[in-house]
């Protein structure tokens, strides 16, 4: 609503207006997944509330460091879930225009505490391997050449390389794959430019970038830009989502989520022969990291492929692929 004469104006419904467009914002802040784990976290702590008869809108200190300690105590979560239900707590007052400071000595205090005792090692994915990736393909196009009725998974096989090549050697976060526009792909001599409009760090879409994923120099079995040009064409698609659903009668339906991408990768691992309990959807982009490592390639080389904002991920990444690259190896054992 747009106010042209101030002396005019209803005061108590501009306070209105302006009230309903911080919801408004706020609501769009965070990613649906994000969100959905907020309200499940938030839930809980209102339960927690309840039962303890504390008040948790708006909550205080007490309640709020007593809530993340019955958490690490009781409900033995680990650190990361307890980061993020205390941001869900802080989000919430926030919505409802209340203030919580993730700073306050009480909740600092019982943060750095909880981190001590429980300690803050993650309980990372697996990360896959150039090797792996590799594995994965021959099966895929092993599996293909001994069925009788190739039509029957042809768009399945190349849909999943397509996703796994452009997610692995892009670095891409599920999140990214599954919101990737026909319109955001450009083809070029050299490979694929992909715009990348939004992102876990960039949810507003206001930095989108491009990536580069570049032809194989080794031929196309291995290739992205190959096997996504063969995907485009057996699924005819033109405009909207890159990567759908496909159903049993192998018709392409709608866009998929960031859950089937994890359970694919999950999948085609396990019939590749890798051991597929801690691959996740993430195993494509820290593989690719940990293999640019090995390789020698530089922090900032491997931050222009994952497009990584902290240095202290990639660094991890690094440390990762250099484990066995110590003074041992001088040994004559």
């Amino acid at each position: 609503m747009i106010y042209e004469d101030l002396d005019r104006l209803d005061i108590d419904k501009l306070n209105k207006d302006l009230l309903d467009g911080v919801e408004d914002y706020i609501d769009v802040s965070k990613s649906n997944n994000t969100r959905k784990a907020y309200d499940k976290d938030w839930k809980d702590f209102v339960r927690f509330c309840k039962y303890t008869k504390t008040k948790y809108l708006p909550a205080d200190y007490p309640t709020v460091s007593k809530y993340l300690v019955y958490c690490a105590k009781i409900q033995k979560l680990k650190v990361s879930t307890i980061e993020r239900r205390l941001a869900s707590i802080i989000f919430k007052h926030r919505e409802s225009l209340h203030s919580i400071d993730r700073k306050h000595k009480l909740i600092k205090n019982v943060i750095e505490g909880i981190k001590r005792n429980f300690g803050t090692k993650p309980n990372s994915s697996q990360a896959l391997s150039i090797e792996d990736i590799k594995k994965i393909i021959d099966k895929i196009d092993e599996d293909e050449n001994i069925l009788k009725d190739k039509n029957k998974s042809l768009a399945r096989n190349l849909r999943d390389k397509t996703l796994i090549l452009i997610g692995f050697l892009g670095g891409f976060r599920r999140s990214e794959l599954i919101n990737l526009n026909y319109e955001d792909i450009e083809r070029d001599l050299e490979g694929l430019k992909i715009i990348i409009r939004k992102s876990k760090t960039d949810q507003r879409g206001s930095g989108s970038h491009t990536k580069g994923i570049r032809k194989s120099l080794v031929g196309p079995k291995y290739c992205p830009v190959f096997n996504y040009e063969n995907w485009i064409k057996v699924s005819g698609i033109a405009s909207g989502k890159v990567f759908r659903q496909i159903d049993r009668s192998n018709k392409i339906l709608d866009s998929l989520s960031d859950r089937a991408v994890a359970l694919i990768l999950k999948w085609r691992a396990e019939k590749a022969g890798i051991n597929s309990i801690k691959i996740a959807g993430h195993s494509m982009r820290s593989g690719i990291a940990t293999s640019l490592a090995k390789e020698g390639a530089t922090e900032n080389e491997i931050k222009k492929i994952t497009n990584h904002r902290s240095s202290s991920m990639v660094q991890r990444y690094i440390q990762d692929a250099e484990i066995f690259d110590n003074a041992t190896k001088l040994l004559d054992l």
